[in-house]
């Protein structure tokens, strides 16, 4: 399934001067909301058609460094970033820090250079913004920025109050060997199953914050797009994960809970067929569906503690003719509260005192809860050197919610 966008931009384009530090980000919610098309009066490449007035973002002042000392330092270490924008959005985003970007960055600062050394000085263009620009942004790491473009006359370029004209054929194969889209890719599996740690793994240059957020979708007849700052791509969307991401690149697992985080701040099941989105925040709402999904119960039963699972294999619950049970101490130490192992007698005491020891060998331990021997149906056993008891026995006992859901193959508890 081909990756789908979400978007709700919450800041409209203003009227001044659009900086190269809000280019990208601009450009980002622009692109994801559908609304980045190229005006009439837009810059193109070098060679093609474009009017004589095309229209640019204007570069913000770079009072601290010149534009001689920033082409001649241009480098990996002083190039931060590029931003390629093309003409179906961004094509790309360059990073002087990542090492696969080392030739391309090389050619940029070749072509910073080629101005610096032959570029004709002009007169600027009308510096009206608009809501599209193809072209390279360059942010150095001095905070220093740049922007070069193509239009009736070969290329040019605009750094602080240096606006320059360069025409040379080498400089302008260089520029658009640039415009060439790095493919998006998604890897996420078709099927999973509850409490299963899947991997998430993919590209996508407009990814400019470092953290991301994993939703689940179910699917439904209709979609009622998000349209507040909550983040969520759709309100019935759940947050099930985080994770990170580093030049666009993401990498990393989550374990797929039995239920995630609504809107409300509630906690709701999963349904069994949906789909995983990824949200990052751009001064905008955008979010990218990476696919459909379905989610099949838990090959083994796993423990879900305020909608998220729960890892140890020391909270691991069993099943045993039918019935959960979970290890007591564990689960007591994850609820706070405390039980006695009495050894004369064989029981688990909680809020008890040891009863007197029973005749005979022991085959089976007791639970006594609050000085009274539990019933039949809630009374442990032993399994692996652990103490073992139904789920029921913990409300009991502990007073909390705990529930078996048979859907996704979870033991689910609330904690107070």
């Amino acid at each position: 399934m081909k990756p789908v966008r979400h978007a709700h931009a919450k800041a409209p384009l203003g009227t001044r001067r659009a900086g190269r530090s809000a280019l990208g980000m601009l450009l980002a919610v622009l692109l994801l909301s559908g609304s980045a098309t190229t005006p009439a009066a837009a810059a193109e490449p070098a060679g093609s058609q474009a009017p004589a007035a095309a229209v640019k973002p204007t570069a913000s002042p770079t009072p601290a460094t010149s534009f001689k000392e920033l082409a001649a330092s241009c480098g990996p270490s002083t190039l931060k970033s590029v931003l390629i924008g093309g003409a179906s959005g961004v094509d790309d985003q360059l990073y002087g820090a990542r090492k696969e970007d080392a030739a391309r960055i090389k050619k940029v600062c070749g072509m910073v250079q080629a101005f610096a050394k032959k570029g004709k000085p002009v007169k600027a263009f009308d510096s009206t913004p608009y809501s599209f620009f193809y072209g390279l942004s360059l942010t150095f790491s001095n905070k220093g920025d740049a922007s070069i473009f193509g239009s009736t006359g070969g290329l040019y370029l605009e750094s602080g109050s240096t606006f320059l004209q360069l025409d040379d054929i080498s400089v302008s194969k260089d520029y658009s060997s640039l415009f060439v889209r790095n493919e998006e890719i998604a890897e996420i599996p078709a099927t999973a199953r509850f409490g299963e740690k899947i991997r998430l793994k993919g590209h996508d240059p407009l990814l400019f914050s470092p953290e991301l957020f994993v939703y689940w979708t179910p699917n439904a007849e209709t979609y009622s797009s998000s349209s507040d700052s909550s983040g969520y791509p759709y309100d019935h969307s759940l947050l099930i994960g985080t994770g990170t991401q580093q030049f666009g690149y993401y990498d990393f697992s989550i374990t797929l809970p039995a239920y995630g985080k609504a809107k409300d701040g509630t906690m709701k099941f999963l349904e069994s067929k949906g789909s995983l989105s990824l949200y990052v925040a751009y001064g905008g709402n955008g979010s990218r569906t990476l696919g459909e999904m379905s989610l099949l119960p838990a090959a083994e039963p796993f423990l879900s503690v305020d909608g998220k699972p729960a890892l140890d294999a020391a909270l691991r619950p069993i099943l045993r003719e039918g019935r959960a049970l979970l290890p007591l101490r564990s689960i007591a130490k994850l609820a706070g509260k405390s039980v006695v192992w009495d050894k004369a007698s064989w029981s688990a005491l909680i809020r008890s005192e040891p009863p007197a020891p029973r005749k005979g060998a022991y085959s089976f331990p007791q639970l006594w809860i609050d000085g009274k021997l539990a019933a039949p149906e809630l009374q442990p056993i032993l399994r692996d050197g652990l103490t073992y008891v139904p789920i029921r026995a913990l409300t009991a006992a502990f007073g909390i919610s705990v529930s078996w859901n048979a859907a996704s193959r979870s033991v689910d508890i609330e904690l107070p």
